[in-house]
């Protein structure tokens, strides 16, 4: 069991059964919920069942409340997720713009780093959502990505910013990166001719080229997406090996919401569709085509 911690006006206890009754009274309210991943709950029952969740998950949580006798306002918690450790914390509206979220994170970062041991902690965010944006900057949380996502209750999807920070950050309040670090990947394509393939990723896909080496080219790099550092990135690489109708090679590029006028963009560009958009069961909207070479491109989003 995780330690109560206390700070200058808050008391963060761990999770317990009988929180259920306080949260509700923050969870059926549709300001509340507005990024949630749920909707605004319409009965205590559906709080119990979601409290019920978090005691028998991976998670770590602690409730937050101002006195030792007080309702608790809202939560802070590690989620117990695989890959990066993920942060959550949710506030009673009737206590926005007191400080106590920032105060609370503060606290639970101090534990994750110096008793859970965790090297690095994350955050994803509604881009819409200010509020909770400045949370983390206030605290010390630096932007790092972009994703798309979509919840059960919304018709579309919405931008998730990924907001993160790294134990040695937290401690020295130094902003440098890990020297080491993975920023990007960008599989590199064989192909016979690297002009002709980048012109038909931008002619025919959208692209744009980052890059072409040599005259003519012997090496370059694509690019598909609104930023730089965000999108999918290719390079291409000369070869004078025959490729394979279909090289067994593919890649799988998340987009926005309108998957369907891609589609039909590259239907009308004349693109080798392979597979026309379908709902898939692991929750994807996606369609598939083969580029100039025959190398496999899926696009998806979810549905």
């Amino acid at each position: 069991m995780h330690s109560t911690l206390t700070t200058e006006r808050l008391i963060l206890r761990p999770l317990a059964a009988d929180d259920a009754e306080d949260l509700f009274d923050a969870y059926r309210r549709p300001e509340a919920m507005q990024f949630m991943d749920d909707a605004a709950h319409s009965s205590a029952a559906e709080t119990k069942k979601m409290v019920e969740g978090m005691l028998d998950g991976p998670g770590t949580v602690w409730t937050l409340r101002t006195a030792e006798d007080g309702p608790a306002l809202g939560y802070v918690d590690y989620i117990g997720n695989t890959g990066v450790p993920g942060m959550g914390y949710f506030l009673h509206p009737d206590h926005w713009g007191k400080g106590y979220t920032s105060e609370a994170v503060r606290a639970v970062l101090d534990y994750g780093f110096d008793e859970m041991g965790l090297d690095r902690v994350e955050l994803w965010i509604s881009e819409e959502n200010r509020a909770s944006v400045r949370v983390a900057e206030k605290v010390g949380f630096r932007r790092r990505g972009r994703m798309r996502q979509k919840y059960h209750q919304d018709a579309t999807g919405h931008d998730k910013i990924t907001y993160g920070i790294t134990a040695e950050q937290w401690r020295t309040g130094q902003l440098a990166g890990n020297a080491q670090a993975a920023y990007l990947l960008a599989p590199i394509l064989a192909v016979p001719d690297v002009q002709a393939a980048a012109e038909y990723y931008c002619d025919k896909l959208g692209f744009t080229v980052g890059f072409l080496y040599g005259d003519p080219p012997t090496h370059g790099g694509i690019h598909l997406g609104e930023w730089t550092s965000e999108g999918a990135h290719i390079q291409l690489t000369l070869t004078d090996q025959t490729l394979p109708p279909k090289p067994p090679v593919g890649f799988y590029v998340f987009m926005g919401e309108d998957v369907d006028g891609l589609f039909e963009k590259y239907q009308a560009a004349g693109v080798q569709i392979e597979r026309e958009p379908t709902d898939e069961p692991w929750g994807m909207r996606e369609f598939a085509i083969r580029d100039c070479n025959g190398y496999l491109l899926r696009f998806g989003r979810p549905s």
